[in-house]
């Protein structure tokens, strides 16, 4: 007689594929930037939970007494922290609360999960073995008080994760990244956009250069695109896009090559009386058909005045934008992520947009004009969560605004704009 035994932190098959080629990867023959790699998933196919395995496996070289085990054939010698860096207190703390379950189901030994980020403190000069999840900006503004921290964190790195990895070539943020892998230990990155603009510039080199122009992503086994695959595998919802036409009176000007929208016009948007109209007509419209809708504002006023109004007419509605305290932003998540039966309407603006996971999302309202396909791809994967991940099979995606602009009515297009600048690790 067969028992099967369920795993307590397992894998699909596809992210098992991409697992085994990232180890391989970061393996390499300790040459230095041979053991730097991006792991490119579309958002939803489960980057975390990969690279807490990966972390986890790096991390697990040392024997119980703490000491190194011997090196696999072709490994560098590693140290006992794993480092986890992240740009947003949302993404850090997701990061932290899965190394957590990831280590007690793959785990060989009790070891530390070191928070550092927001108001937290730490002696990181003196930290043991562990994961290390930390802000950037934070290990930044520490590493200006306390000159070579980061190069003295980095002599006991088992390995450095980047979350978002699309940011690496932000100063500061490659600065941290550069200072914490001077002595070569696995590098990282995680990112559903291998890239930053719409048409591949020096930003976007740059990022290959970090990582060694080296990804790792899944077969698609014949189907194409990763995309296509997980779809058709109900690993990721399949979405309608739906685009949807305002006639402006605010005066806006065209973003310049590699700029995004200022905040400023962001603002005269939100403000705009038949923008606002459409905003809250369309919610109302999708209330109606779907449980749980997403709306990305251009501006905290519109975010929240449009709640008000999808409120004022009986629905559930709420806003969360950067300065909504900690205690009710996270009362609005939880409502909104319950199984509750009634419709709800979740606007926000300048957040939710990574780190944010509510697989019962079923349509997302992109109402803000962007030129990044990074930005527009993160907020289109709020609701792509497939049926074996505990979301939909199909979902609603509605674009207001620059609905022309190529790469923003296919995700698949997205996923694949920066092929030419990287090779593949398998």
């Amino acid at each position: 007689m067969a028992e099967a035994v369920v795993p307590d932190y397992g894998l699909y098959p596809y992210q098992r594929q991409v697992l085994h080629d990232l180890l391989e990867a970061l393996e390499g023959d300790g040459l230095a930037g041979e053991r730097r790699v991006v792991a490119h998933l579309p958002t939803g196919a489960g980057k975390t939970r990969i690279a807490c395995h990966a972390a986890a496996a790096l991390l697990a070289r040392r024997d119980a007494d703490g000491q190194l085990a011997p090196a696999r054939p072709g490994g560098g010698p590693g140290g006992g922290l794993v480092v986890w860096l992240a740009s947003s207190e949302e993404l850090c703390e997701q990061a932290a609360e899965n190394l957590a379950v990831a280590w007690r189901a793959l785990g060989n030994r009790p070891v530390a999960v070191h928070r550092y980020w927001g108001d937290a403190r730490l002696d990181l000069a003196s930290l043991g073995e562990g994961f290390l999840v930390a802000g950037l900006q934070k290990l930044w503004a520490a590493n200006r008080q306390q000159r070579d921290l980061l190069t003295g964190i980095g002599e006991r790195a088992a390995g450095v994760i980047f979350d978002e990895a699309h940011q690496a070539v932000a100063p500061t943020y490659r600065f941290v990244t550069e200072q914490l892998a001077a002595h070569n230990p696995p590098l990282l990155g995680l990112t559903a956009t291998p890239g930053r603009s719409l048409e591949p510039g020096d930003e976007d080199y740059a990022l290959a250069e970090v990582f060694n122009e080296r990804k790792v992503a899944i077969d698609p086994r014949g189907h194409g695109s990763a995309v296509t695959y997980l779809i058709r595998q109900d690993y990721l919802a399949d979405p309608e896009f739906t685009p949807v036409s305002v006639r402006l009176e605010a005066k806006v000007r065209e973003p310049g090559a590699e700029r995004d929208y200022s905040r400023a016009d962001l603002e005269a948007i939100g403000r705009d009386l038949a923008w606002k109209e459409q905003v809250v007509g369309l919610t109302r419209t999708a209330l109606g058909r779907h449980r749980r809708v997403m709306v990305f504002c251009p501006s905290v006023r519109c975010a929240e005045e449009s709640a008000r109004a999808i409120a004022g007419a009986g629905f559930w509605s709420e806003s969360i934008v950067a300065g909504t305290p900690s205690d009710e932003r996270q009362e609005i998540i939880d409502a909104f992520r319950s199984d509750a039966p009634e419709p709800m309407a979740l606007f926000n603006y300048g957040v939710l947009t990574a780190g944010f996971d509510a697989p019962r999302t079923r349509c997302v309202i992109v109402a803000r004009p962007t030129t990044s396909l990074v930005l527009y791809s993160q907020m289109v994967g709020r609701a792509m969560r497939g049926p074996r991940s505990g979301g939909n099979r199909r979902c609603q995606v509605y674009t207001v605004v620059d609905t022309s602009l190529r790469g923003f009515g296919s995700v698949v297009e997205a996923f694949r704009n920066w092929e030419g600048l990287w090779r593949r690790s398998s």
